[in-house]
């Protein structure tokens, strides 16, 4: 298997949040080599930056010599460089080495303020003309250049004076935007727009970081700068939705989620199918509404339906004994999806759940097993979500949920108006929610 070698070139970030750490993660998670060149050595956590060591120039040289001569580089990341010296350094070797595709993340301050470039004139100078595209956020954009920018068209006002210094292609990272992160990338000729929904308001460290080292090793993978980009944002997003708070200050930016998703969808149809044959080999049946059941199980990071595997054409009963229609996929329940969407919202373990028939005896077992059984009332639904189908479920699990704070084993209400009486059992895996329900029959029994 050949596997492309990309080399960051950057700070050490102890927290793992930014710099080669960080860099290193993204590299390895897209199934590529990382190697690494330090520029600094920090003292910092996830709060801020206390002190910056300067690796010496001398020491870079030398392990850019070491490297080069070993291995063949497909891409180069480079982000923080301390001190001028170490750029007028890395510059040169760049010129030496001729690598095919350099990235550079012009990176000036940390989250905290403190300045993590001392010689703005020099990067622009040495690295800027050498780079196959320069991923600056709007703050590093606008100081660079020195001039404001306050929306799109700004952006690309200043994007135009950055391509005047060398660079093959700019970006200018929105996420400083009031609404959407909105990136626009020119190549010299015209604009590009990348937009996403913002989520969350508390800062994550080392977004940028991802972000350039996953657009540099996606064009080592011989994708075009448009798809490496389109890929690199979704990547980044996915890191920023599901972040981590690890630390006591800024989040850190999870790369895990990207493919985390792919990884686990083998894992999720098994266990699917699984939980289906234990429904099946203790006769159920008595559980299965008219309107039929669906037993569904959600990827880690899901965030759409799409995300969500269930049965098509949900469970049935023939004679007695639960059948399915077909093997279970991805896509194909809205409202269950949508029921277990909301609770990953609360709780990410909760993935899966499971319609049942409602039943007064039901709730009673439920309850004197010891179940955090809830009850939610359809006629509380606002108008507008009675109107659009696909909003009801979910607005009834998210009342319940707030009823307790906690996730409930058992959310059920008494029906309405064409609306039949349901039971929702929640549990973390497929398994665990049938699990439920033969103890329910067991104890009605």
């Amino acid at each position: 298997m050949n596997m492309a070698n990309i080399l960051t070139i950057a700070g050490l970030d102890p927290s793992g949040g930014a710099g080669i750490a960080a860099d290193l993660k993204v590299i390895t998670l897209l199934g590529e080599v990382g190697l690494t060149v330090p520029t600094a050595l920090t003292v910092q956590d996830s709060q801020k930056v206390y002190n910056i060591f300067p690796i010496s120039p001398e020491i870079i040289g030398k392990q850019l010599d070491i490297l080069w001569s070993d291995f063949q580089i497909d891409a180069i990341k480079i982000g923080m460089i301390y001190s001028s010296e170490a750029i007028f350094l890395i510059s040169q070797k760049m010129k030496q080495y001729q690598p095919k595709i350099l990235v550079c993340d012009p990176i000036i301050r940390a989250k905290d303020g403190s300045l993590l470039l001392r010689d703005i004139e020099a990067l622009k100078r040495e690295i800027f003309p050498l780079s196959t595209i320069i991923t600056p956020n709007i703050d590093e954009a606008s100081t660079i250049i020195g001039e404001k920018i306050e929306g799109v068209e700004d952006i690309k006002r200043v994007a135009k004076e950055l391509y005047k210094l060398g660079p093959n292609a700019i970006l200018i990272t929105g996420g400083d935007l009031p609404d959407k992160a909105i990136d626009i990338l020119y190549d010299g000729y015209k604009f590009y727009t990348f937009e996403a929904t913002k989520r969350g308001e508390r800062p994550v460290h080392g977004t940028g970081c991802l972000f350039s080292t996953a657009i540099a090793t996606f064009l080592a993978k011989e994708k075009g700068l448009l798809e490496s980009i389109e890929e690199a944002k979704k990547l980044t997003k996915m890191a920023i939705d599901f972040s981590l708070n690890c630390g006591k200050g800024n989040l850190i930016g999870n790369p895990y989620a990207y493919v985390a998703n792919e990884a686990e969808r083998y894992l999720v149809i098994k266990e699917l199918k699984e939980a289906y044959h234990l429904l099946q080999s203790e006769g159920m049946g008595r559980f299965i509404p008219e309107v039929r059941s669906n037993l569904v199980y959600a990827l880690p990071y899901a965030t759409s339906h799409k995300e969500v595997a269930g049965f098509p054409g949900r469970l049935t009963v023939v004679g007695g004994r639960i059948v399915a229609f077909s093997l279970p996929d991805f896509g194909v329940s809205r409202h269950m999806a949508s029921v277990v969407l909301k609770v990953m919202g609360f709780d990410p373990s909760y993935r899966s759940a499971m319609n049942i028939k409602y039943e007064e005896e039901t709730i009673k077992a439920a309850k004197k097993l010891g179940y955090n059984v809830i009850e939610v009332k359809r006629g509380e639904e606002l108008p507008r979500f009675k109107e659009i189908e696909g909003y009801s479920l979910p607005f009834l699990t998210e009342r319940a949920i707030s009823m307790t704070k906690i996730v409930p084993d058992m959310i059920y209400d008494l029906g309405d108006m064409g609306k039949e009486p349901m039971i929702r059992i929640i549990g973390r895996t497929p398994k665990e929610v049938v699990k439920k329900v033969i103890n329910l029959q067991r104890e009605v029994n």
